[in-house]
């Protein structure tokens, strides 16, 4: 079952703020920042996943670490743009994440940042990757690029 379409986010490019991007998976959460400027978000790595209070709490921590002013999740809607259980499972942390931290967390379409981060690696010669979090990681930074750009 799904629900209702998500609505797209404004075609506004949205800088001037230093953001952490959040890929968040069942297994692994993968993190990028992106400065105030908002032109090259780059990956900083993953995390394991062990549960959303955890997740929470190490995510605030790098956010601190970074000196990000905002948080960005990627939102996995569906490919018709719906919202589904995938979305729910990702606004269930995002509400844990805000009991553990104040920084404004805002939301981006992520449909298909993992394939892009897959052929984004692939460009870079660092196909096949050493670790899946690598993509996890291109892909947090390539949802903080959509971000930046109002897409």
């Amino acid at each position: 079952m799904s629900g209702p379409p998500v609505p797209p986010a404004a075609r506004v490019p949205r800088t001037g703020r230093r953001l952490l991007g959040v890929d968040y998976g069942r297994v692994r959460i993968g993190v990028a920042v992106a400065d105030a400027l908002g032109i090259a978000p780059r990956p900083l790595g993953f995390i394991p996943r062990e549960s959303d209070a955890a997740a929470a709490l190490v995510v605030a921590g790098l956010a601190r670490e970074q000196s990000a002013e905002a948080i960005v999740i990627g939102l996995p809607v569906n490919a018709d743009g719906t919202s589904g259980a995938n979305v729910r499972w990702v606004r269930d942390f995002t509400a844990a994440l805000r009991k553990v931290c104040t920084l404004p967390v805002e939301e981006v379409d992520e449909r298909y940042s993992s394939a892009e981060a897959e052929e984004a690696l692939r460009e870079l010669g660092r196909w096949p990757p050493k670790h899946r979090g690598q993509i996890d990681a291109m892909a947090a930074a390539l949802l903080l690029r959509r971000y930046c750009a109002g897409e």
